[in-house]
C-alpha cells in the first residue's frame, strides 16, 4: 500500500515537473501585448533564465525606469503568485496589442479576476485628450497595482513569515523539481504540524470539558462530542499554520496550487464538521430545556429545526468547496432549478407529504405523545417527520402514515381530552313500580356524587326512554381523568356499584325479551314480584344501607 502511494506521488511530481520545464520562447522585449508583459515578468525570474532587470522592466514598461524598488516589487509580485498558488496561463492572456476590455471599455487586462483582482495590466494613455483615448505602444502593470504589492505580499506571508524568505537558501541541488532544502523544510513543517496538533487538541479538550462542567452545561453536554470538536478545531489551527508558512517553501507553483486547494477544501470540511457537532451539542442542551415545558410543540419542532439546520450547513459547505474549484455557481443553480422542477413534477406525492408535514405543524391537530385514532389507525404519536408520522399501536407495532394522507383524514385526538365520558343505558324491567324506579335513580345519582373522580356538575341521570323490552335510564357521567387505564378502572367501579345497588333494591335489569301474559291461571301464581308498602319500605332501607356503605368506601368524595 505504502509502495503504491510513493509510486503515485513520484509520478505526480514528474508530471508537474514536466509541465514546469516545458520549453518557453524568449520574450521579444517590446511589451507590445498583455501576454508579452506577463511572459517577460515570469520568464526572467526563472532560475534558468534569471534576469531581474528585464523582469522588472515588465512592471514599468521601460528599462530606463527600473529602480531597486521596482526590482524588489518584481520579485515580490512573483512570490505573491507562487504563494497563492496562481499559475499564470500565458495561453489565456490576450496577444493583441489593441486589446480592449469589453466591460470597462479600456485597455485593461486582469490576470486573476477572482483571486487577485487588484493586479492588472494596462496600456498607458498618451496625450491630454481623454475622449480620443490615444494609447502608448507598450503595455505594463498598472501603477495602482504596483503600489499594492507590499500590502498584498504581507497578506500572503503574514505573521513575519516573509522574513523567512530571506533566511532560507534559494539554490542547491534538486530532485523532481524540488530542492533538497525544500524536502527538509517540508519534513520539519510536517513534524511541527503533528506536534502542534497533539498539544492544541489536548489543551482544547481540557478547556471545553471544564466549560461544559459549569452550572450552565452540567449533565447536558456529551463528552464524546466535545472531544470531536476539540480534535477538529486543532486540525483547523494546524491547517492555518501550514497555510501561513507553506508559501515560504517556494515550491513550484503547480504544487502550491494543488496543495493550497486541498487545504481550502480540508478547512471547509473541518469547519462544517465543527458546526455540525456544535449543533448536536446544543441539541442535547435544548432537549433538556424543552422537556421541562408542558407543551410538546417544541419537542416536535426541535428535531425538525436541527435537521433543516444541518442540511443548510452542509449545503453552504458544498458551495464553498465548489467555489474552490471555480465552479460556476450561477449555471449550477440554474441547472439545479430546472432539474428540481422536473423532479418536483415527478414526485408530486412526496411534495404533497412535505406540505402535509408543514400543515401538521401549523394546525397542530396532535402532538408527540397524543393518543389518536383516524379510520382504522389508532395509537400513540411517536414522531412527526418530513414525510410521515409514526404511530405506535396498542399491540406495540409501529405504523408510518404519510403526512399528506393524514392531513386529509378525520383525526380524533384523544390525547387532548379534558375528561373521560361514561355513557350507558340501564334497562329496568317494565313491571318495576315507578316509585321504586325513582328510588333507584336517586341511588344512581348518589353513586355519582359519592365517587371521588366524577364531575357532579356535568352528569345526566334520568329515566329517558320506554324501550321495547325495558324502561331505559340514561346514565352519563364524566371522570376527572384523561388516562385510558384510569378511565377503565373508574367505569368498572361504577358498573359494579350499579349492579350492587340493583341487587340490594331488588330491581331487575331487563334484557331484550318477549313477555306473554296470561290473564288467569288459578293453579299457579304469576312470577311478577309483589311491591307493597312493606316491600318499598324495605327497598328504601336497603338503598340507604348501600349508599352508607358506598360513601364509607370513598370518604374524601365531595357532595
Amino acid at each position: 500500500m505504502l509502495r503504491n502511494i510513493l509510486i503515485g506521488l513520484m509520478c505526480f511530481l514528474c508530471w508537474g515537473n514536466l509541465i514546469a520545464q516545458t520549453e518557453q520562447e524568449e520574450p521579444a522585449g517590446n511589451l507590445s501585448t498583455p501576454q508579452e508583459v506577463a511572459h517577460q515578468h515570469i520568464y526572467y525570474l526563472n532560475e534558468e533564465f534569471y534576469d531581474l532587470d528585464k523582469a522588472a522592466a515588465a512592471l514599468v514598461g521601460d528599462p530606463k525606469k527600473v529602480t531597486d524598488k521596482i526590482r524588489d516589487y518584481a520579485i515580490k509580485l512573483k512570490q505573491i503568485f507562487d504563494g497563492k498558488g496562481l499559475m499564470v496561463r500565458e495561453d489565456l492572456i490576450p496577444d493583441n496589442p489593441d486589446y480592449i476590455d469589453s466591460t470597462s471599455g479600456n485597455a485593461v487586462y486582469v490576470l486573476f479576476p477572482d483571486e487577485l483582482p487588484e493586479i492588472y495590466i494596462t496600456r498607458p494613455m498618451v496625450g491630454k485628450n481623454k475622449r480620443a483615448k490615444q494609447y502608448a505602444d507598450y503595455w505594463r502593470y498598472d501603477p495602482a497595482s504596483i503600489k499594492l504589492i507590499p500590502e498584498l505580499h504581507r497578506a500572503v506571508y503574514p505573521l513575519g513569515s516573509h522574513y523567512l524568505l530571506e533566511l532560507l537558501p534559494q539554490g542547491g541541488s534538486s530532485f523532481l523539481g524540488i530542492k533538497t532544502w525544500q524536502y527538509l523544510a517540508i519534513l520539519v513543517l510536517g513534524l511541527i504540524a503533528v506536534l502542534l496538533n497533539f498539544v492544541i487538541w489536548r489543551l482544547l479538550n481540557i478547556i471545553f470539558k471544564v466549560l461544559a462542567n459549569t452550572q450552565l452545561g452540567r449533565n447536558h453536554f456529551d463528552s464524546n462530542i466535545i472531544t470531536k470538536i476539540s480534535r477538529i478545531i486543532s486540525y483547523l489551527v494546524v491547517a492555518y499554520v501550514v497555510f501561513i508558512f507553506f508559501p515560504v517553501l517556494m515550491l513550484p507553483v503547480w504544487i502550491s496550487y494543488y496543495f493550497l486547494a486541498f487545504l481550502r477544501v480540508f478547512n471547509t470540511i473541518c469547519a462544517v464538521f465543527v458546526v455540525l457537532n456544535t449543533v448536536e451539542l446544543a441539541r442535547s442542551y435544548f432537549e433538556a430545556i424543552v422537556s421541562k415545558t408542558e407543551s410538546t410543540s417544541d419537542d416536535q419542532l426541535l428535531p425538525i429545526f436541527i435537521r433543516i439546520l444541518k442540511v443548510v450547513i452542509i449545503v453552504i459547505g458544498a458551495i464553498y468547496v465548489l467555489d474552490v474549484f471555480s465552479v460556476d455557481l450561477t449555471a449550477l443553480i440554474a441547472g439545479l432549478s430546472i432539474g428540481g422542477l422536473a423532479i418536483a413534477l415527478a414526485a408530486q406525492d412526496t411534495v404533497k407529504h412535505l406540505i402535509g408535514s408543514v400543515m401538521i405543524y401549523a394546525d397542530r391537530p396532535f402532538q408527540l405523545g397524543d393518543f389518536i385514532s383516524s379510520g382504522d389507525i389508532i395509537g400513540t404519536v411517536e414522531d412527526i417527520g418530513f414525510r410521515s408520522t409514526r404511530i405506535r399501536t396498542p399491540d406495540s407495532s409501529l405504523i408510518s402514515v404519510p403526512n399528506g394522507s393524514l392531513v386529509d383524514m378525520v383525526v380524533n385526538n384523544m390525547g387532548s381530552l379534558k375528561y373521560r365520558r361514561f355513557n350507558t343505558t340501564i334497562g329496568v324491567a317494565y313491571y318495576t313500580p315507578p316509585v321504586l324506579i325513582e328510588k333507584f335513580i336517586e341511588g344512581l345519582r348518589a353513586i355519582n356524587e359519592a365517587h371521588p373522580r366524577t364531575k357532579n356538575d356535568t352528569s345526566f341521570i334520568h329515566l329517558n326512554n320506554m324501550g321495547g323490552s325495558s324502561l331505559d335510564i340514561l346514565f352519563v357521567v364524566f371522570f376527572d381523568t384523561t388516562d385510558y387505564a384510569d378511565n377503565l378502572k373508574f367505569k368498572e367501579e361504577i358498573i359494579f356499584s350499579i349492579l350492587n345497588l340493583a341487587a340490594a333494591m331488588n330491581v331487575h335489569i331487563a334484557f331484550p325479551s318477549t313477555s306473554v301474559y296470561i290473564e288467569s291461571m288459578p293453579e299457579k301464581e304469576g312470577q311478577m314480584p309483589s311491591y307493597g308498602a312493606a316491600e318499598l319500605s324495605e327497598a328504601d332501607q336497603q338503598m340507604q344501607q348501600f349508599l352508607s356503605d358506598f360513601r364509607k368506601k370513598y370518604p374524601d368524595a365531595g357532595a
